[in-house]
């Protein structure tokens, strides 16, 4: 089943409604330094059924970010939360990035599917590093952030009984919606110009 709406209006009702997604994330990231729930379930849904019931894709590489734009369908949709999902885990795992960082993404991933969360994920880490680089220069912590950072990359040497927690022992927690906010919308103005994605599939 498909909604008739024109390719165009699909994809910008379709980027306004992930963008209204990642700014109350990014405003509750900032605010009170946690991502809710509800608000990742949301999102991860209203990814689904705007690639479920859009229009129909007419080329080979259509979706939200495609110069071409064309639902994905469900199956990719959950696909690509499932890459993005992925993607982020590690960072996770290594108390780089807190749960509700991980699960926006693979909301955002919903919407983007498969190939585009592969890009998107370059450009939301693009992104935070700049950031993070903002803040040091302002803060003029430098030093420690870099401690920091070498401390949570040594726990992944083998016999390491290093304890580093990024969200509680780091010299600023830096509100990493906005980063994946600021990706989304880089890579959505990089590929929407008409240039090709950064990494290229099929």
């Amino acid at each position: 089943m498909t909604i008739d709406i024109a390719p165009g209006h699909w994809q910008v009702g379709g980027l306004s409604l992930l963008a209204l997604c990642l700014a109350l994330a990014a405003l509750s990231d900032a605010r009170q330094r946690r991502i809710p729930n509800a608000l990742v379930l949301v999102a991860l849904l209203a990814g689904l059924l705007w690639n479920a019931f859009g229009p129909q894709p007419f080329s080979q590489n259509p979706g939200l970010f495609s110069p071409y734009p064309g639902a994905l369908g469900v199956g990719s949709g959950l696909l690509g939360a499932l890459v993005a999902l992925l993607l982020f885990l590690p960072f996770h795992v290594l108390r780089v990035l807190g749960a509700g960082d991980v699960k926006l993404f693979a909301a955002v991933g919903a919407f983007a599917g498969p190939a585009a969360s592969v890009n998107l994920a370059l450009c939301v880490l693009v992104a935070g590093g700049l950031l993070a680089l903002a803040r040091m220069a302002v803060a003029r912590n430098a030093r420690l952030v870099m401690q920091n950072t070498l401390a949570s990359l040594g726990q992944l040497l083998p016999g390491s009984a290093g304890s580093f927690d990024a969200r509680t022992q780091t010299a600023w927690r830096m509100p990493y919606a906005v980063a994946i906010a600021g990706g989304v919308a880089g890579y959505a103005a990089w590929t929407l110009s008409g240039r090709a994605p950064l990494i290229a599939f099929g």
